[in-house]
């Protein structure tokens, strides 16, 4: 299932698994970013905790309009909102939240198929647009930088979050 458009910005989703051990609908994830797959589509993730973290994102879109970054190179702001995340030492200096995370990091709604490979963000951009980016961590390359029209990544969770709710809702029975 596709959710979004692959050419700009889509979550797909694969098959669906149960666990004998483990409660809950496990899913394949992965991201299109302008026509990029992006995760590993050999991987499971828990559809609630994916679904969670997506709610995060969209709590935090107001956030993201009202910090709109100028269309600086990709590297620059993947450093601004990613890499300064990890940097940020939370033992000496206050905890913001929501943080930079929360706001910005599309990579915590793919969890394990996503975070240990892939880096991907969400910012808004001061021409009003959303701008995606994304970054193999394992080689340290931006792969994909793609602007769609401001909401247009929101509604894709959307989509997402409420497939996915009608889903565990009838595995409950």
């Amino acid at each position: 299932m596709i959710f979004g458009k692959t050419d700009s910005f889509a979550i797909e989703v694969g098959e669906l698994e149960s666990y004998l051990n483990f409660s809950g609908i496990y899913v394949q994830f992965r991201f299109w970013i302008g026509k990029v797959p992006v995760g590993d589509w050999n991987d499971r993730i828990s559809l609630q905790a994916s679904i969670e973290n997506a709610c995060t994102i969209l709590e935090t879109e107001a956030m993201r309009q009202l910090s709109p970054f100028a269309q600086n190179h990709a590297s620059d702001v993947f450093q601004a909102v990613y890499d300064a995340f990890y940097s940020y030492d939370y033992t000496k200096a206050p905890v913001v939240i929501p943080n930079l995370r929360d706001q910005f990091h599309l990579d915590e709604i793919g969890m394990g198929a996503i975070q240990d490979k892939y880096g991907l963000i969400l910012v808004a951009t001061s021409n009003s647009l959303e701008r995606v980016i994304a970054k193999d961590l394992r080689q340290e390359l931006l792969i994909a930088d793609v602007s769609v029209p401001v909401g247009f990544v929101e509604s894709v969770l959307r989509e997402f979050i409420e497939w996915g709710r009608t889903l565990l809702r009838a595995a409950r029975g």
